[in-house]
This record gives structure tokens, sequence and C-alpha cells, in this order.
């Protein structure tokens, strides 16, 4: 119980949301400060000062205005609230109990709700007080659920509901839910996908970025936006940070495409936010205008998954996360020579770390592996050039054989699985008559349906499965004609780079060295590109029969020789 005092000095609270839109000019800041000024004068209250929060979320206690006034009761400053309603206080009815209830009565402190007629003077057991909290705290979640829904309707339809635009895009002035290229920018979010698809780094890039005075994200957003902030947000605007760079380079924005929903609140009174499942996700393809192509995208994301060193030179070893073992699977380790700054073998990782026990060295050299891989690529893009055809039809051949046995089997085993769905479906059907007309209890109904139901969600979880594989595997033409068109570029490659590589190459399989009968060591290597995978059949001898097949054998110092 409160007891009541001689002199009371008020604090005067004030609160307006954008939930609260609906209240017009009644529930306005001036219109409440205006009543609970006039109400302490006519209550013969001191005003200590007015506290005011606009554009706050009753549901946030962290609120400017409302912790200055904790303060000031902490201080022993004011000894009274008083508001207009419980709603401006807060709308959220367990944090509020503890401030009125607990806190300001600990405190001495009498609150007042005007149009509700509550003053703690009299008791804080009014059963008024806890039911409005309720209903002001289910108002707050029903708003709540209600712009969530809507934001989910717009990102559904494509709009973009972002508060500004992201780097390389503008709003559309005639249209605040659409992206329109912003040249300037956009040409910056290239040269980053470009750079970095090259083989330079994150430190090599902010340095790149920073010695060409380009303006960092929110250093360009000030810009052109001068009003936005009303501090000096950022005091050095060319200073880049390996983390924006991470953030554009990982943003499918740049495909044209709008992601919503990637994460959620934790709960209703929670602001921290958590990573959402993916196929809770909206995804809106072809909502704006690209950046980037997929092919320089697909590019980057794979260079980014893979784990990749930088040089004292802020460069990357352009083979980074596409050299594999053979035998264990795990990437095979580049040695680097400092002192000749170049890079000098690859060998397994699991057998640098775990010893022969576990795995061999298969060693390689990079020069070597180079070479074979530059070589490679050449003989392919000469032949794509000079004999489309022919080569477009000998991929398709050798694509068809290797996926034609997994295809037929998938497709048996999908013919299966429908076949046994459709039984399924008539047993239930059946069960289920068999209930409804009482021939069989519910006790025997539910242990029979729930193994026939289980098998069933079991079945129709692996038809999709099949039937993706299947129709993947269909797209073996497609596959070939966008390899074709791809390598075709790489005519006149003298050198490789990693953009080359992760372009063109899914990964490469090195194996073990084996001694010939004539004492010479060789080494296979498999290049497994992309859409077509490994070709295990020379090409020269479908396309050109009088072409010897080239085999490489390595000499005593891992140098290939030609046979």
């Amino acid at each position: 119980m409160i007891t009541k005092q001689d002199k009371y000095t008020a604090a005067i609270y004030c609160r307006l949301s954008s939930d609260d839109g609906q209240l017009g000019e009644s529930g306005s800041i001036e219109t409440q400060k205006t009543l609970l000024t006039q109400y302490c004068k006519e209550q013969g209250f001191a005003i200590g000062e007015v506290y005011c929060d606009d554009g706050w979320s009753g549901t946030n206690f962290q609120r400017p205005a409302f912790q200055r006034m904790l303060s000031d009761i902490e201080d022993r400053r004011v000894n009274l609230v008083v508001v207009k309603d419980l709603s401006r206080f807060g709308r959220e009815y367990a944090q509020m109990g503890i401030y009125i209830e607990h806190d300001f009565e600990e405190n001495g402190t009498r609150f007042i709700a005007v149009s509700e007629g509550i003053d703690t003077i009299n008791g804080t057991d009014n059963i008024l007080m806890p039911i409005t909290n309720v209903i002001n705290s289910l108002y707050a979640r029903d708003c709540s659920r209600k712009t969530k829904a809507a934001h989910r309707a717009r990102a559904k339809d494509g709009k973009y509901i972002g508060g500004h635009a992201p780097f390389g895009y503008s709003k559309d002035p005639n249209d605040r839910h659409k992206l329109i290229v912003d040249p300037p920018a956009a040409e910056v979010v290239q040269q980053i996908f470009r750079m970095f698809a090259e083989g330079i780094g994150y430190v090599r890039m902010t340095k790149i970025l920073r010695e060409k005075n380009i303006l960092n994200p929110q250093a360009y957003f000030n810009q052109n936006n001068p009003d936005y902030y009303k501090s000096e947000y950022w005091r050095k605007p060319f200073d880049w940070h390996a983390t924006s760079v991470r953030v554009i380079l990982s943003n499918p924005v740049y495909l044209g495409k709008l992601i919503f929903g990637k994460t959620k609140s934790k709960g209703f009174y929670s602001r921290k936010r958590v990573q959402a499942p993916e196929d809770e996700w909206i995804v809106a393809e072809n909502t704006h205008e690209p950046i980037i192509s997929e092919e320089l995208w697909d590019t980057v994301q794979k260079m980014m998954a893979s784990k990749r060193r930088e040089t004292k030179q802020g460069e990357i070893q352009m083979f980074a996360g596409l050299v594999k073992c053979a035998d264990c699977g795990s990437s095979l380790n580049v040695s680097y020579d400092a002192k000749k700054q170049k890079y000098k073998n690859f060998s397994c990782w699991v057998y640098k770390n775990y010893g022969s026990q576990r795995c061999t060295s298969h060693a390689i050299g990079w020069q070597t592996l180079n070479r074979l891989v530059l070589e490679d690529i050449r003989h392919h893009a000469a032949i794509a050039s000079h004999h489309t055809k022919r080569y477009t039809e000998m991929l398709t051949q050798l694509g068809a054989a290797k996926q034609k046995q997994e295809t037929d089997r998938q497709k048996r085993e999908l013919k299966k699985a429908e076949k046994r769905l459709a039984e399924l479906e008539k047993i239930l059907n059946k069960l289920y008559e068999d209930r409804a007309l009482e021939r069989i209890g519910e006790e025997r109904y539910q242990s029979m349906s729930t193994g026939y139901e289980a098998e069933q969600r079991e079945l129709n979880e692996k038809r999709q499965m099949l039937t993706a594989a299947i129709n993947q595997a269909e797209e073996v033409y497609s596959n070939v004609e966008n390899f074709t068109r791809l390598i075709r570029r790489y005519t006149d490659v003298q050198e490789l780079d990693a953009k080359t590589l992760n372009e063109l190459i899914d990964r490469i399989v090195v194996h073990e060295k084996v001694v010939n009968p004539d004492g010479q060591k060789s080494q296979r290597m498999d290049i497994h590109y992309k859409f077509i995978g490994f070709l295990q059949v020379p090409i020269e001898a479908l396309l050109a029969p009088s072409i010897p097949e080239m085999t490489v054998r390595i000499d005593p110092d891992g140098e290939p020789i030609s046979a």
C-alpha cells in the first residue's frame, strides 16, 4: 500500500508509437501533455518534468525517456507518475505489474492512469488494472501479428520492405517497394565480385578500395541522405572492413531476387534475433534488375565456401578448395616458399596430419598441376570452338551413358513407390470406412493406421527425391550446351587464375603415384568440370582417332614427361 504524502512532484509520461496511429489527435503527444498538465494543476501536483517517447513501442521498456524517468524516481526527484491511460505506460502486462506493483511501491511512488481512474493510493489490488494491462498486451500482440502478416504478404509479392536500399540500389521514387540500380554504387559492387573471383582476398581488397577513395556503403548512404543521421556517423568514409565485403558478396539481392525472413525474433518480448529455418524464408525471384550474373555469383559462392588463406601480399592460392585426394576425399594442402614467394607442392591433408595409417601423400607439384590443368582446358576449348557440333554430341552421349543405368534404376524404384502409395491409399480408405461403420474399434484403428501413415510419409519423401534426381539426370543436353558455351571463351587462355578455375571446374581429384613396368612413375589426375563432370573417355579418341592419347608420367622431381 502506498502511503499518502503531503507533497507530490509529478512525472508526466507520454508515449506514442506507429502502432497507435489510429488514436488520431486525441492520442497525440501534445494532447497527452495538455490533458495531464491540466489534471496535475487541478489536483495541486507540482510538475517535476514531462517525459515523452515518440515513436516507441509499448512492449519495449528500454525507451530513453522512460528510462530517464525511472532514474529520477530512484533519485527521489519525483514521487508520482501520471499517464493518460495504462497503454501509454506500456503494453506488456507482466513487466508493467513489476513496475507498478513492486518497484513503484518500494520507492513510495504513486501511479495514476487518468482516463481509467486508477490510482495506487487506493491500493494495487484494483481488478481493473491487471485486466486492462492484459487487454493492452493482447492488443500489442495482435498488432504485431497483423504487421508480420502484412510484411510477409508484401514479400511474397516481390516488394522490398527494408528501411533503405542495399548498397548498389536505390528505391524507385515512384514506388518505395521497388529497387532500381544505382549506377555508381553498382559499379563498386561489380568490382568487388570481380576482384574476389580473381583471387583477391578480403584484406587486400579493402586496401584497394581505400586507395581508390571509394566510399564505404555507410558513408555513401550518408552522402546521399545527409539528413538521415543527426550526428556525424562515420568519420572515415573510405575505410572498408572485411565484414562489409563479405556482406556484399553473400547478398543474393544482386541476382535480382529478394529474400525475407532469414532471421526472426526469439520471442514476442525479446529483441534478440535468431536464424530462421531456410524452409521458412520467402524468396521472390526477378523482382528487380540484377547487378551481377548467375555464373559470377556461383563462382564467388564456391570460392567463399572453401578455406582460403591470404599470403602477405593479400593473394589467395588459386586452386584453393578445388584439389581433392582420390582416396580419403580431403583437400590437398599446398606448401608455400616464403623466401622465393611461390607455391611448391600439394599433399593430402589427412596424410600430413595423421600419417600413413590414414592415407598416403598424393603429392603433386604446384607447377605440374597448373600446367596439366591449363593444357586440358585449352584442349577442350580448342575442340569446342573448331568442332562444336561433334563436341556437343560426344558430351551428350557420354553424359547420357553415365546417367542411363542410374536413371533406369531410379525410374524402377519410383514406379515401385508409386504402386505402393496407391495401395496404401486404398488400405487407409478401407480402414477409415471400417472404423466409421464400427467394424473395428478405435484402438485397433489407431494401431493399424499409424503404421500405414508412417510408411506413406516415407514413400512420399522418397518419391520426391527420385523425381528430382530423374529430372536432373534428364538435363544432360542443357548442361552440355552450358559447358560448351562456357569453355569456348577460354580458347586463347594463356595462364590460369582463380576466376577461370572456379568458373570451369568443380574439383580436381589427384591419385597416388604408381610405378609402371618400365620403372617410371605416373600419376592420374581427374578433372571434374562443371555441368559435365569427369570425362573417362579421351575426347581425341572420339573426335579424331588419328590423334594419339596423351599420357603423363612423372619424373623423380615430380615434373611431367610426355610419353
